[in-house]
């Protein structure tokens, strides 16, 4: 005979059991529904991936598709958002951009292109006085340069010389185209002060603030020749004008004029005593002279070394261009 109640206790405590095993079944099915992928996409510079993931954050998901980032690199959404469905991800790589700041010249990583920007991603704060170049306002491209110069002012002193008027004064007893130094000038001095702008140390500018003659110029006294007539040799020459040369002297022979000499000159007239060569710029090729210590000639000859106020007087032997040697002496253009 059973004892009354024992089957429906039982029963009961079977019913208890199925309970809790019932809810974790519940609870399983829903976690395992929460595993569901999202449907993404990443676009990283050039490149644009869709994908389904399931990672939990962004940073999660730029690891699974291996994009590495470097510093400066900008992220949309934030590394740590949590990923949703439908997210569209954005990754920009950073350029160097130099700054130059108080002598260091370093790069910044950044994916900004505006000045004012990059120096705040740089945590520099431009003084009141400081420059940029280009400025705040500007933008640059990767690999460019901004400078930060640090501004200073300065006053400087200098002593600058004052030029001397030339006073001339005719002088007949000198020859017409010559001139004599009578008295010299002295230069005057002045004192300058300059308020000075530095940027890094470097002038850049500069304005004058005041000025005081320390000594007055004095002015030089030139004696310009006046007279067209001299004596020599018992006779007057007249004259246009007179120069002060260096005078050499040659003769038609191999030895001054070389091997393939044939005795005639330049200008096709025969070399001999009483021709001169000259620089034509000095004195034009045709024009009657007169040379102290040697007698009128006329310029029908040039050379290679005749330049300027140099001239070479022929004669008819070697001996006597020999003996003439190198004389400074004057030439005087005849009318």
């Amino acid at each position: 005979m059973r004892k009354p109640g024992l089957v429906e206790s039982k029963r009961h405590l079977v019913g208890l059991a199925i309970i809790p095993v019932a809810a974790l079944g519940a609870m399983c099915v829903g976690v395992i529904s929460g595993l569901g992928a999202y449907d993404i996409t990443v676009s990283a510079w050039d490149r644009e991936i869709s994908l389904s993931t399931q990672a939990a954050t962004v940073a999660d998901v730029l690891a699974a598709v291996n994009i590495s980032l470097s510093p400066g690199d900008k992220v949309e959404p934030s590394l740590d958002s949590p990923v949703e469905d439908g997210m569209e991800i954005r990754v920009e790589r950073a350029t160097p951009v130099f700054v130059r700041f108080r002598g260091r010249t370093f790069p910044v990583f950044t994916t900004e292109d505006q000045v004012s920007q990059i120096l705040s991603a740089a945590h520099i704060q431009p003084e009141p006085d400081d420059v940029v170049y280009p400025g705040l306002d500007e933008t640059i491209a990767g690999g460019e340069i901004i400078r930060v110069a640090k501004v200073t002012f300065g006053e400087v002193t200098e002593e600058q010389e004052i030029a001397f008027d030339v006073q001339r004064r005719e002088d007949s007893s000198l020859e017409a185209g010559l001139s004599r130094v009578y008295k010299s000038g002295v230069p005057g001095l002045v004192q300058v002060i300059y308020q000075v702008k530095y940027e890094d140390g470097v002038e850049v500018s500069r304005e004058e603030k005041a000025r005081k003659i320390v000594r007055d110029p004095s002015p030089q006294i030139l004696l310009v020749g006046s007279a067209q007539e001299v004596s020599r040799g018992g006779r007057n020459i007249r004259f246009e004008r007179a120069l002060e040369v260096t005078a050499t002297a040659y003769c038609p022979c191999a030895k001054c004029c070389g091997p393939t000499a044939v005795g005639m000159t330049s200008t096709g007239v025969p070399a001999a005593r009483g021709v001169i060569a000259v620089d034509p710029r000095i004195i034009p090729l045709g024009t009657r002279v007169y040379v102290d210590g040697y007698g009128e000639a006329v310029a029908a000859d040039v050379g290679s070394a005749i330049k300027g106020h140099k001239i070479d007087v022929c004669f008819d032997t070697h001996e006597e261009a020999l003996a003439w040697g190198v004389k400074k002496t004057k030439v005087y253009i005849l009318r």
